[in-house]
């Protein structure tokens, strides 16, 4: 009985590895690279993490979908993002391609996405460890932050709020997912830090934005607040590391070396 149920677990493995994947999202083609599928990626889109030489079609585009371009790849995997069209979603199924959506907006969503590609590539254990990185605690008290990216600013219930929350922080707005930006919420907030976070062709690390300082500092309403006298004005440039992916555990290390220089 136990060498059956081995073969049984070792069939389920190989049955979902070696497939053909197109990924609509680069938050998961970023985590199908980290579960070690990036061979078996045949479609991404042109913001996908891959590698110039890369052999995947580069023109999955969830929001002009063309099904019998998807086709041409021979995917028997096609994963879209959480804001795709349910009936592209349809469409594609009734083409007899499994199709998977990922997880709503939430705080815990991109946790529920690593769980969703890890059963679906035969990757559990991977997945499982990406989810462990993604929620752990430090033992020091949370720290409050603004995070602005492309004029909203990210609340607690944005899956930002766990990468966030690993490193000792939170964001300051009270309640929501994303926001758009306005200086007065801002002011109201008065957040301990605030970080920019800009698009770009490469990620990078975490540095002072002094323009942004410079700026604030002539605003009425924002210059009296703590961030902006100490100076606690952050940018930072992304690519795919601040998607909702694999991509967030590697913003860990910046995030908890600015909550250290905030201090206790």
């Amino acid at each position: 009985m136990r060498a059956l149920l081995f073969w049984f677990a070792s069939w389920l493995t190989l049955s979902a590895a070696g497939q053909r994947i197109a990924s609509y999202s680069p938050g998961a083609t970023q985590t199908l690279v980290d579960l070690g599928c990036a061979e078996e990626i045949v479609m991404a889109t042109r913001w996908c993490p891959l590698p110039k030489d890369h052999p995947a079609a580069r023109d999955a585009d969830v929001f002009l979908p063309d099904l019998e371009r998807l086709l041409k790849t021979k995917p028997d995997l096609v994963i879209l993002p959480r804001m795709a069209n349910p009936l592209w979603a349809e469409k594609c199924a009734k083409a007899g391609l499994r199709t998977i959506v990922l997880t709503p907006e939430a705080r815990d969503s991109v946790v529920k996405d690593f769980r969703l590609l890890g059963e679906a590539t035969g990757r559990t254990t991977e997945a499982a460890r990406m989810a462990t990185e993604l929620t752990r605690r430090p033992a020091a008290q949370a720290k409050t932050i603004i995070v602005v990216w492309d004029g909203v600013m990210a609340g607690p219930e944005s899956y930002l709020a766990e990468p966030l929350a690993a490193a000792g922080w939170k964001s300051a707005l009270p309640q929501g997912s994303w926001l758009k930006f306005d200086w007065e919420l801002l002011a109201s907030t008065k957040p301990e830090a605030v970080l920019w976070i800009q698009n770009g062709p490469k990620d990078g690390p975490i540095g002072l934005y002094a323009e942004k300082v410079a700026e604030m500092k002539g605003l009425p309403s924002i210059r009296s607040l703590p961030c902006v006298v100490k100076e606690r004005i952050y940018q930072t440039n992304n690519r795919s590391n601040w998607l909702p992916g694999s991509g967030l555990n590697k913003i860990h290390d910046d995030l908890l070396r600015l909550r250290e220089q905030v201090g206790p």
